[in-house]
């Protein structure tokens, strides 16, 4: 029902007509979009919903959104079994035993040089981790945090590295999250990235230490303001979840209220169960000549009869006894793991894995389970860790070998090999890839691929194997250049005038 001009658009009327008929049409035309989408019409039902209509940057700084949730996350990581096992469990399934890399084309002398320095501890600025470890923690850091940071050190020659280069990762606390400006030159920082005038970034504003260091605050050591960092030695990995957005909040933001709502929930059941483990026994002496119930305990300012287990007492003329019913504890299984499954959907994980139980699941629904996950695996290696870390650290080791005169003006690119998913049931899924490979639908050195292995390194040990098996003169029943599936000898792999 079209709506009467009101007051204000008959008085816009008598001076500009044209400018009346607008209003009235736009007002018209929000009224049909607010019949069309319920959610967009004010009422009783979205009344409290608080909406917000900034870009991601804008809410991600608001009431400082990016600390919070940074802290509580990790609180949650510290005090909550299930949360901790939840991050390692995401850093598990991404990396696994570790994403390897070999440069394509083949170069031997530079996989060599690469494994001296990316599978030892001297990639590692704190000497703690390979770079596998390296992974293993930027992952673990990304699901708590929301982002992390990896810093470029350069090294000299003469401290005796494969490479005269090493990775220090940082927490996200070093970006100056405050610093947010327009430059004169045309560029914006927002929340310590800074930007060029055409979206490029350019620099980090890093704090040299820590603002939580435990060093300063015991020593009141002044804290020094932020410092600039070329892009070129940083990488700043996070999930980018919307267009244009600068950082990242914690993987936890979404479930961090309902586990905590959890934790109390599950304290107020402890007590509960507490309290409904207590017998308790009320008696009452009407004239007070009443013999003690049991045995009684005088060191209490109210003397109070004990009971022990077992007994039989005989009660006393003129004494009532009423027996305490306790509360009774129901629906607690049922409420928890409804919660556990809706974090479990919030973190990207199986229920099963988040939680440890596997007793209510057969091969369907785990594989169908797992294969769910296995796409947000893919997505955090192939869309997040690789390209954001992988990628740019084998470029920094390349440019490396460049300055140590070893390599020239050819860049080998990197191709990485991930974990496989586990089998579930290795005989059925076994031979499903059997099938595939037999009727083509997939070939050998891709099935190889999908089980972490790489095809060259594959040919070469299994070509070394085979030579060795010949010359003991030994026929293996899984060798199929001479024995068939069904376990006989091939005819080609006979004696000569030997009997068939």
């Amino acid at each position: 029902m079209p709506k009467r001009p009101n007051f204000l658009d008959r008085a816009i009327g008598l001076v500009s007509p044209s400018a009346q008929l607008q209003r009235v049409r736009a007002r018209m035309a929000t009224d049909m979009l607010l019949r069309h989408y319920e959610a967009a019409s004010p009422g009783r039902r979205t009344e409290h919903w608080q909406r917000s209509a900034g870009d991601a940057n804008s809410v991600n700084s608001r009431q400082y959104s990016l600390h919070r949730l940074r802290e509580f996350g990790r609180d949650l990581t510290r005090n909550n079994p299930l949360m901790r096992q939840a991050v390692r469990t995401i850093a598990n399934h991404t990396v696994g035993w570790g994403i390897v890399a070999k440069p394509n084309p083949t170069n031997d002398a530079v996989k060599a040089r690469w494994k001296t320095w990316a599978e030892t501890t001297a990639c590692d600025a704190d000497g703690r981790h390979d770079l596998y470890g390296l992974q293993k923690l930027i992952m673990r850091g990304v699901a708590e945090s929301g982002e992390m940071l990896v810093r470029r050190r350069w090294r000299q020659l003469s401290d005796g590295l494969p490479l005269p280069l090493q990775l220090q990762v940082i927490e996200p606390d070093y970006l100056d999250t405050f610093k947010t400006v327009m430059l004169p030159t045309g560029g914006v920082i927002i929340q310590g990235v800074e930007f060029d005038p055409i979206g490029n970034r350019v620099a980090y504003w890093l704090y040299p230490q820590h603002p939580g260091a435990a060093m300063m605050q015991n020593t009141g050591a002044i804290f020094q303001g932020s410092r600039r960092t070329p892009a070129s030695e940083i990488l700043h990995i996070y999930d980018c979840e919307r267009a244009g957005q600068v950082r990242a909040v914690s993987w936890f933001a979404s479930v961090l209220l309902s586990a905590k709502d959890l934790d109390e929930y599950q304290d107020a059941q402890l007590m509960k169960q507490k309290i409904a483990a207590c017998l308790a026994v009320i008696t009452s002496d009407v004239d007070g000549t009443g013999a003690p119930l049991g045995t009684a305990d005088d060191t209490k300012d109210t003397p109070t009869d004990t009971l022990s287990p077992g007994a039989i007492i005989n009660v006393s003329p003129g004494r009532s006894v009423n027996v305490v019913d306790p509360p009774k504890v129901g629906e607690y299984e049922g409420y928890v793991r409804t919660v556990d499954r809706k974090h479990a959907k919030g973190l990207g994980l199986t229920y099963e894995d988040f939680v440890g139980d596997y007793s209510n699941v057969n091969f369907s629904s785990a594989r169908m389970a797992r294969l769910e996950h296995w796409d947000n695996v893919y997505d955090w290696r192939w869309r997040l860790l690789i390209p954001q870390f992988c990628d740019p650290a084998w470029g920094w080791a390349m440019q490396a070998l460049q300055i140590m005169g070893e390599l020239g003006a050819t860049v080998p690119a990197a191709q990485w090999t991930a974990p496989p998913m586990a089998m579930i049931e290795p005989d059925k899924e076994g031979l499903a890839a059997q099938r595939n490979i037999r009727t083509g639908l997939t070939t050998t050195p891709e099935a190889l691929r999908e089980r972490g292995i790489d095809p060259d390194d594959y040919l070469r040990e299994q070509r070394e194997w085979n030579q060795k098996v010949d010359q003991a003169g030994i026929i293996l029943d899984s060798d199929a250049r001479k024995v068939t599936q069904s376990g006989q000898l091939q005819s080609s792999s006979l004696t000569p005038g030997a009997p068939a």
